[in-house]
């Protein structure tokens, strides 16, 4: 159950990448929910509950939001909306972390994976500086 919900939250928060994604590689007909999200196998938790733990982390945020945060990650590294920060900045340094780690396991990512942890973090110390929490 918790691994479903992670899909559906991971899919929230790459859904500006998917379409490329699901260009470049070919969908399943019937993927496992479980095992797959949009034909990827989902990389192996780190250890239990990880994937719940990060479904709580990206809950915090909207789906507008996780749109812009992977625009983001995947893109310049710069967040430019005040309200996504201070959601950023409310899920914390370890949500942030979480979500950099297991994008970067994706094999489909991996290439990225040093891009992906330096604009997490590049969008996690600017949203830290430009929008803390009240």
């Amino acid at each position: 159950m918790a691994k479903a919900s992670v899909l559906a939250v991971l899919f929230f928060v790459l859904c500006s990448i998917s379409v490329v994604v699901i260009a470049q590689e070919e969908v399943f007909e019937n993927p496992t929910p479980i095992d797959t999200w949009f034909g990827l196998p989902l990389p192996p938790q780190p250890r239990p509950g990880y994937y719940k733990y990060l479904g709580d982390c990206i809950d915090m945020t909207t789906k507008i939001c996780g749109l812009k945060i992977s625009t983001a990650i995947f893109g310049s590294g710069k967040l430019n909306d005040v309200n996504c920060c201070r959601k950023v900045v409310e899920a914390g340094y370890l949500c942030n972390r979480a979500l950099s780690y297991i994008l970067a396991k994706f094999d489909k990512f991996k290439p990225l994976a040093v891009k992906i942890h330096q604009n997490g973090n590049a969008i996690y110390d600017q949203c830290i500086i430009n929008a803390p929490t009240m």
